[in-house]
C-alpha cells in the first residue's frame, strides 16, 4: 500500500516536471534538454557563451513554461474543489462570472489603451466584483445553495457578456484585436512581470483550498450529512469559492481566458484516484498543469505560425470532457 502510494505521489510530481522540461525545449528555436543546466551554470557565473541560447530559456520559454504550469495547476484545483464542494460535475470556476468580469476589466483598459500593468489590475478587480456579485445575489434569500449560486454565477456571466460586446462593438479596430487576442488566451505574450505578479495570490488561493480539502470532503457529502457533523455549509463554501475566485482570478489577468482546463483535470484525475476530495485535489493539480503545458506546446509547434493556447485547449478538451464525462457520471448517480 505504502508503495502504491508513493509511486502514485511520485507520478503526479514527476510528469508535469517532465513535461515542463519538455515545454520549454520546443518552439521554432528548438533547445535541447541537456543544454539547460549549461544555461543556469552560465547564468549564474555571469558568461554568456550561450547568448541566444540564454535569452530564449529565460526571457521567453521559462515564465511561460512557469505561467502554463501555473495556470493550469490552479484551474485544476480549483475546478476540481468547487466540483466536490458544489456537487455538480459541470461547475468550473468560470461559471461564477469570473471569466466574463475578467474580460470585461481587460477590454476596458484595452481599449483605452491604459498599459499592461492597468490591464492586469482592471481585469482581476472586476473578476472579484464577478464573484461578489454572483454570492450576492444567489444569498438574496439568506440562503447559499448550490443551484442558487450556479444560477446566479449564470446572471452575472451572461450581465458582463453584454457588457464585452458593448466594449468591443465601441472601442477602435486595433484596439478590438488585442482585446480578442487577450480573450483567446495569450500565453506567448507572457513576461516575468506577469509571473511575479500572479504567483503570489495564485499561490495563496491555491493553499486555502487544499488547507479546507476535508471540509470540501464533508460538503461533497450533502448539506444535511455536513450540518449533522457540525459544519456551517454557507460559511464554508463561501470560503472555498473566495479562495478559489483568488487563485483562479490573479492567473486569468496575466494570461486571458483558457477554457476547459477547469474541468478536464477533476475529470480525469477522478477516474485515477476517485472523488475523495482529499486526494482529489492534489492530483487534479497537477494534471492540470500537465495538461496546459502539452496543450501550449501543441500551440506553438503544430502550425508554422503560433496559435492561441485557448483554441487548442478547446479544440483537445471538448471531447475529451464528453468523453470523461460519460466515464464519470456514475460518481454523481448519473
Amino acid at each position: 500500500m505504502g508503495f502504491r502510494y508513493n509511486s502514485t505521489f511520485l507520478l503526479f510530481v514527476g510528469v508535469p516536471l517532465l513535461v515542463l522540461a519538455l515545454h520549454i525545449c520546443i518552439g521554432k528555436y528548438p533547445l535541447t534538454p541537456t543544454i539547460i543546466p549549461t544555461l543556469f551554470i552560465e547564468k549564474l557565473s555571469g558568461t554568456s557563451k550561450h547568448a541566444l541560447e540564454q535569452l530564449v530559456f529565460f526571457n521567453i520559454r521559462l515564465p511561460r513554461a512557469l505561467m502554463a504550469a501555473l495556470f493550469g495547476a490552479t484551474m485544476g484545483v480549483t475546478g476540481a474543489a468547487l466540483q466536490s464542494t458544489l456537487k455538480n460535475p459541470l461547475v468550473s470556476p468560470y461559471i461564477l462570472g469570473m471569466s466574463s468580469g475578467a474580460a470585461v476589466g481587460a477590454a476596458l483598459s484595452l481599449a483605452f489603451n491604459l498599459g499592461v500593468l492597468s490591464t492586469e489590475v482592471s481585469a482581476f478587480m472586476f473578476a472579484l466584483l464577478a464573484v461578489f456579485l454572483t454570492l450576492t445575489i444567489s444569498s438574496v434569500r439568506g440562503s447559499l445553495s448550490p443551484v442558487s449560486i450556479v444560477l446566479a454565477g449564470i446572471i452575472v456571466s451572461a450581465l458582463f457578456q453584454g457588457v464585452l460586446t458593448l466594449i468591443q462593438i465601441t472601442a477602435r479596430p486595433e484596439n478590438v484585436s488585442a482585446i480578442i487576442s487577450w480573450i483567446a488566451g495569450r500565453l506567448n505574450a507572457v513576461s516575468w512581470d506577469h509571473v511575479l505578479l500572479s504567483t503570489p495570490l495564485a499561490l495563496v488561493g491555491i493553499l486555502g483550498v487544499v488547507l479546507l480539502r476535508w471540509r470540501i470532503f464533508v460538503l461533497s457529502m450533502g448539506d444535511e450529512e455536513a450540518k449533522a457533523l457540525g459544519i456551517n455549509v454557507g460559511r464554508e463554501r463561501v470560503a472555498v469559492i473566495v479562495f478559489a475566485s483568488l487563485a483562479v482570478s490573479s492567473v486569468v489577468t496575466a494570461a486571458g481566458i483558457i477554457g476547459w482546463v477547469c474541468l478536464i483535470a477533476p475529470h480525469l484525475t477522478r477516474l485515477i484516484v476517485g472523488a475523495d476530495p482529499k486526494k482529489l485535489l492534489p492530483a487534479s493539480l497537477s494534471l492540470g498543469a500537465t495538461f496546459l503545458l502539452v496543450a501550449d506546446a501543441l500551440a506553438k509547434s503544430v502550425w508554422r505560425y503560433e496559435i492561441p493556447v485557448g483554441v487548442i485547449a478547446t479544440l483537445v478538451g471538448a471531447p475529451l470532457f464528453l468523453y470523461l464525462l460519460r466515464r464519470s457520471m456514475h460518481v454523481y448517480g448519473g
